[in-house]
């Protein structure tokens, strides 16, 4: 006697039904990073953001912003633009002004102004205001501060904000330029963005900016007494320089030579910076050019 039995229509067993369970779970959340990746990078590609893309990328960064009610946003207007307030677990304020492109911007964000009317608003209360420009939005973070706090817990925090704004926002790119001499080793960073809209005029519009940061490190030997130096920084016609006091201890690790920024042309990317070290009358010359990505 031939026996059909029907296996569709038994019932699941509890461990395959759990098993199923689980791996329909699995493919959600992976589905679901690959969505919210795509629309992080979805937003760094665009050149006309909103709020949204604002608060989701700093949420998938591990900051989480809800919006603020108890502040009045017309105390915060820059000309006839009123920002959205959020605010994050920690207190610290975010405050986001939206404009139809960065020419809009441009035309009517007011930097000095709205230093001003922070430093108004919040006369008495700790808190400092940084300001960024993204795209067609005006940022201004406000990140509270107690004088009793571990600074470098606020300057960790600014740190992560900048980077998130830099990198995930304004596309922001970054070269390292190295070279060499018998006594020093030398680093100059490069970090910039740029943006281009065509304005109501047809006309194609440009918006950038750019960092440079050098850093040093000494490998000769180190005088047992403070000694001079003075250096020169220059790519083209750009040339800084700077003098100070070195003490052993400076020498035995790695020296800031400063930051400097300009919203102007960015540097060649292929080009070279010349450095001139003077170090108790000993001159050295460097050139720095960019890494491979293989290097």
């Amino acid at each position: 006697m031939n026996v059909k039995v029907d296996t569709l229509s038994r019932p699941l067993s509890r461990h395959k039904y759990l098993s199923v369970m689980f791996a329909c779970l699995a493919i959600f959340i992976l589905s679901g990073s690959v969505f919210i990746d795509h629309k992080v990078e979805e937003a760094a590609s665009r050149e006309i953001i909103n709020a949204h893309d604002v608060i989701q990328t700093f949420r998938i960064e591990g900051i989480n912003f809800l919006p603020e009610t108890s502040l009045n946003p017309q105390e915060f207007r820059a000309k006839d633009t009123e920002p959205t307030i959020y605010k994050d677990s920690q207190g610290n304020l975010l405050f986001i002004y939206r404009y139809g492109s960065f020419v809009e911007r441009r035309e009517n964000f007011r930097e000095l102004e709205q230093r001003n009317i922070f430093a108004f608003a919040f006369e008495g209360k700790s808190y400092f205001s940084k300001q960024y420009s993204v795209k067609n939005l005006e940022l201004v973070y406000s990140i509270t501060y107690l004088y009793n706090a571990n600074p470098q817990a606020v300057k960790d925090k600014l740190k992560k904000v900048d980077q998130v704004i830099f990198t995930d926002l304004n596309a922001g790119k970054e070269v390292v330029f190295t070279g060499d001499s018998p006594s020093w080793d030398a680093k100059l960073s490069l970090r910039y963005y740029e943006h281009w809209w065509t304005d109501s005029d047809d006309k194609l519009q440009r918006d950038s900016h750019h960092t440079e940061t050098t850093t040093i490190t000494y490998k000769g030997q180190i005088p047992e007494h403070p000694v001079p130096m003075k250096y020169s920084i220059s790519a083209g016609a750009h040339k800084s320089y700077g003098t100070q006091e070195i003490t052993p201890e400076m020498l035995a690790r790695t020296i800031n030579l400063g930051v400097s920024g300009s919203n102007g042309l960015i540097p060649q990317l292929d080009g070279v910076y010349k450095i001139e070290i003077t170090l108790d009358g000993k001159t050295e010359e460097l050139e720095l050019k960019a890494k491979s990505d293989g290097s």
